[in-house]
């Protein structure tokens, strides 16, 4: 296994435990990790997942309410919401893993941790969460400034001359 999938696995655990016990601190990531003896080649990356779910935790759970239709996060089961709170930070957050990697990784660590129903429930919720941030990037491209066309020039009906239209023909004549 990848160090950043026991990084995922690691943050997994810790955002699961904040959740249960309603706290979101540092100190109780700090504790889930050394219970449950995160490496230490894969802590920074868990501790870095961890403090970017925490620091974007309304949008993340806004951004999910808008791509679960049907389900609140209430009705989510923790293990789901873990892992959707987790991938809906690095694929609307952070610019280090792609959108689609960010998904892949949530379904194998559903299945691995999740109920039997989870991987397609996970993968449902992100797909839409994506497609979410891809409508926002199209947004921001077309708030770009616009290049300026050059300027027509039109004329008043009576002040424009007819002028010869010449056609090119192609081919030869019999």
């Amino acid at each position: 296994m990848g160090v950043r999938r026991q990084a995922r696995q690691a943050a997994l655990q810790a955002l699961y435990m904040c959740d249960f016990l309603g706290r979101w601190e540092a100190e109780d990531v700090a504790f889930c990790f050394d219970h449950f003896v995160i490496p230490a080649a894969a802590r920074g990356y868990a501790v870095k997942l961890c403090e970017g779910v925490f620091s974007n935790l309304p949008r993340i759970d806004s951004l999910l309410t808008r791509a679960s239709e049907n389900w609140s996060l209430s009705r989510m089961g923790r293990v789901d919401r873990a892992i959707l709170r987790l991938a809906t930070f690095e694929i609307a957050f952070s610019s280090e893993v792609p959108a689609n990697v960010a998904i892949n990784e949530a379904i194998e660590i559903a299945k691995f941790f999740g109920a039997d129903e989870s991987p397609v429930f996970v993968n449902g919720v992100l797909d839409k969460v994506a497609q979410i941030q891809r409508g926002k990037l199209k947004v921001e491209v077309v708030l770009e400034p616009e290049r300026k066309e050059p300027e027509h020039v039109v004329f008043a009906e009576e002040e424009a001359e007819e002028l010869p239209v010449s056609v090119p023909l192609t081919g030869t004549r019999d």
